[in-house]
């Protein structure tokens, strides 16, 4: 048992500008008794199985190693094999290849000795294996659970929905409850889920933000209830990323190979959808110059990072044969509900419905890239907006609070207590 809790809970998909005290009460009143990161930002690709891995390395993916939400691995006889990041065998298949499931050391390694972690994930199961892939901690999700060293039996009652949000809310309570972690971590699959198959904005959009705040408002009030007996709890929530209406769906693979470029791993050439991005691997037999000519003249995109571009971005070219991602087009204009953001998309490649007119995200789009992030404990100020954050500070920010952890590899975020303050916000 450890004297510190600290306690992280994610509403996934959940984009800034849908927070209000009618619609996520809870959140709100979180938001004016902590401190609020008036400015925080996803990642790119902005993808929960990105944004799960630098949440729990405090790393970008040039550092961890989990480029996207779909990305290929290159092999050292110079083939690539494309992968859903998703699926729980993603990362033992990573493991294989290059060593490591991922690249830098998460949360659940640094704690493992020091009180260790609770991981309540109802994502993907490589989403929520990118929290431990080295089962340093206990972590429970529907398709892949398991405690320090061994697997457990996965939640399979707990489908991804509304219905299973609250299970697995009721789930982490009683371990968080019973077992006394140093972190616990909630990850909720709404609105992510619903968002991806209504219209944001829409009825069945409000309900499942309307349910995702309530889980946190258990949460809240379980902390409430602790700190009242003197324990020392440090919440933070918010979201991973943001949703924009999908306005039309290209096939990118259809359009290489009508330009005569032989897409396909068997040619070297892999374009792997992420949504509003595509991320294009190139293996090193292939020239990488008409490649990048075709996507800088593809009407479809609104920016081809490459280089220091993708740098910048957290990214490292040449990894996995990454030669670029594409940013798909997208708008300000306002969907049939009045939200605005309208996006193109890439058709992806593993038999997903082609979702006109409903969510999606993994680019740079204005909402994808304003997701919510607020503070509530020790070393945050109350009522208060901070400047400049994304996911890789949240890592640093509760090892600081639990004073434990920092030894290992540097992370390349900061610790936010003491970030400079915007403006007063209640």
């Amino acid at each position: 048992m450890t004297n510190k809790t600290a306690l992280l809970v994610i509403m996934d998909g959940l984009r800034r500008d849908a927070v209000s005290p009618e619609r996520t009460p809870n959140l709100w009143r979180l938001w004016s008794r902590g401190t609020a990161f008036g400015q925080y930002r996803s990642m790119f690709p902005s993808a929960t199985r990105v944004v799960s891995s630098s949440t729990a390395t405090g790393c970008v993916p040039a550092t961890h190693g989990l480029a996207g939400n779909s990305m290929a691995l290159l092999d050292t006889d110079g083939q690539l094999h494309p992968h859903d990041a998703g699926a729980a065998g993603f990362l033992p298949a990573r493991r294989a290849m290059h060593g490591s499931a991922l690249d830098a050391p998460t949360m659940a390694d640094r704690l493992a000795v020091h009180g260790g972690v609770v991981i309540c994930s109802n994502v993907s199961p490589g989403a929520a294996l990118a929290h431990d892939p080295n089962q340093a901690g206990h972590l429970f999700n529907r398709v892949v659970s398991h405690e320090p060293g061994r697997p457990l039996a996965p939640l399979s009652e707990i489908t991804l929905s509304v219905a299973g949000d609250k299970m697995i809310t009721e789930r982490f309570l009683e371990e968080i409850t019973s077992r006394r972690p140093a972190l616990g971590v909630l990850w909720l699959g709404e609105p992510d889920a619903t968002q991806h198959a209504h219209t944001p904005g829409s009825g069945p959009c409000w309900e499942a933000i309307a349910a995702a705040d309530a889980r946190l408002g258990e949460v809240m009030e379980m902390t409430d209830r602790r700190r009242a007996l003197g324990e020392e709890i440090l919440l933070m929530a918010g979201s991973d990323h943001g949703h924009e209406t999908v306005e039309g769906v290209i096939d990118v693979d259809a359009e290489l190979a009508e330009a005569g470029l032989q897409p396909g791993a068997e040619h070297g050439l892999v374009t792997l959808s992420n949504g509003s991005s595509v991320m294009v691997h190139l293996a090193p037999c292939r020239d990488p110059e008409p490649v990048m000519a075709f996507f800088q003249a593809a009407a479809w995109a609104d920016a081809v990072l490459h280089g220091e571009a993708l740098r910048r971005l957290g990214q490292r070219p040449g990894a996995d044969g990454l030669l670029c991602i594409v940013a798909m087009r997208r708008r300000d204009a306002l969907n049939a509900h009045g939200l605005p953001g309208l996006v193109l998309v890439a058709k992806p490649a593993t038999g997903k419905p082609d979702r006109m007119g409903c969510g999606q995200h993994g680019g740079l789009g204005a909402a994808e890239q304003a997701p919510v992030m607020v503070a509530d404990g020790p070393g945050f100020a109350r009522g208060v907006s901070m400047a400049d954050a994304s996911p890789i500070d949240i890592a640093p920010s509760i090892l600081r609070f639990l004073d434990r952890g920092m030894e290992g590899p540097a992370m390349d975020g900061r610790a936010l207590q003491g970030s400079a303050v915007m403006e007063h916000v209640v």
